[in-house]
């Protein structure tokens, strides 16, 4: 019996022993089993002190006797001012030894991505760290690269470590302005109504506050129908902080066609190869003018006539007031031709009252018809609506057209 209760316990003792030893792996060792380390007699490694201690090491560490460096650095900031978006743009720094010991310097991690520093040579084939003797200095330089948009508190640089127990970090930054080279206010220039006896008119500024001149090479207008007078610039600009610009008085004919008109002017100048792009919009009143009426939804400055989101099942039906103007007609007033997108859409018009003297007023009635295909027409690809009349003037009726049907 006693043979039997031993071998027992040898089996307890050998499991338990077995378990110690292959025991799951300690998520602090890197996913390592501590079998080896426990054979050799050895305790775990310390992987977070051991890699703080050699972050230390590199770091200049002063002297506990002396005698010591002293560093002497004129500035550690450098104001830039302004610079345009994606400019990029060096600046040295000069530090001293004004000790009685080798100075141990250590270029630190900076700020953004953006900038970089080091000691002598260039920023990007520098050092990022120094011995100056006693009497010697070392100049760090620091380059940077603005970004795609302004800022206008940009600040940035990084920690120079040094041996001196006074001084032992000394912070570098630079810090400015960053800006656009150009701004056009406003960006899209909606000169609003154009009448046959009255050109369209308004006021945009062109100016700069990183180029101290701006020289307009060119206007272009393709339709020749914009014509832009440039002007100096004004004292409020100058205290909105522009250096250079002008103010641009813009005009658009007065002959050009009834409804909408966009164009995109090009404006050269001697600064830059790519020319400035704006849009002008104006739309013109005609003898043929179109009002929202309760039920539809229409925007007069885009012309444009939204019938929303229906069921292509029961289609959709809106309505506007057509007013016409028929002082010099000889026959009733009537759509000649219709082209429409999508084609299945149609468009009529019936009198509305009695006329008044010339002017004539009609319901214009749009339809999309039940059970067509499902359509989908955004402001990006819009349908529309082209109808052509008799009037004498011969204008006509152009709508962008915005649907969904499902």
């Amino acid at each position: 019996m006693k043979r039997i209760l031993s071998a027992g316990a040898l089996v307890i003792v050998a499991i338990a022993i077995g378990a110690y030893l292959f025991k799951k792996p300690d998520p602090t060792s890197g996913g390592l089993t501590v079998v080896s380390n426990l054979q050799a007699g050895k305790a775990k490694p310390n992987l977070v002190s051991a890699a703080s201690k050699t972050a230390a090491q590199d770091m200049p560490v002063p002297s506990k006797k002396g005698p010591w460096p002293r560093v002497m650095a004129k500035s550690v900031t450098f104001p830039f001012g302004r610079m345009q978006v994606r400019e990029k743009k060096t600046h040295e720094f000069v530090l001293v030894n004004e000790g009685e010991a080798d100075l141990l310097l250590g270029a630190g991690n900076t700020t953004c991505k953006c900038t970089q520093f080091g000691f002598a040579g260039s920023s990007e084939k520098s050092e990022k760290s120094a011995v100056v003797k006693p009497g010697a200095s070392v100049t760090l330089v620091m380059s940077w690269k603005a970004g795609e948009v302004p800022d206008r508190q940009f600040r940035h640089g990084g920690d120079v470590y040094t041996n001196d127990p006074k001084n032992p970090v000394l912070k570098y930054a630079v810090h400015g302005a960053i800006e656009m080279p150009f701004e056009m206010l406003p960006q899209v220039w909606g000169v609003g109504n154009v009448y046959s006896e009255q050109p369209g008119k308004m006021t945009a500024t062109l100016g700069s506050k990183v180029h101290e001149k701006l020289e307009i090479i060119s206007i272009t207008s393709p339709s020749g129908k914009v014509l832009v007078t440039p002007a100096p610039m004004t004292l409020e600009m100058k205290s909105e902080g522009y250096v250079s610009g002008y103010v641009l008085n813009v005009e658009v004919a007065s002959d050009i066609p009834a409804g909408l008109f966009q164009e995109e002017v090009q404006i050269k100048l001697a600064q830059t190869e790519e020319s400035l792009k704006v849009m002008v919009t104006a739309r013109k009143q005609g003898v043929l003018q179109l009002q929202q009426m309760a039920g539809s939804l229409f925007d007069r400055d885009s012309l444009q006539l939204q019938l929303g989101s229906f069921p292509a099942s029961q289609g959709r039906e809106a309505k506007m007031l057509l007013i016409v103007d028929e002082k010099e007609m000889s026959e009733p007033f009537k759509i000649t031709e219709s082209q429409t997108d999508p084609s299945f859409v149609s468009a009529s018009i019936s009198p509305l009252g009695e006329p008044s003297g010339s002017v004539h007023r009609y319901i214009l009635t749009i339809t999309v018809p039940a059970g067509r295909p499902h359509v989908q027409k955004t402001s990006s690809t819009p349908g529309y609506i082209r109808l052509a009349t008799n009037h004498t003037s011969g204008e006509g009726i152009n709508l962008g057209l915005l649907m969904y049907s499902n």
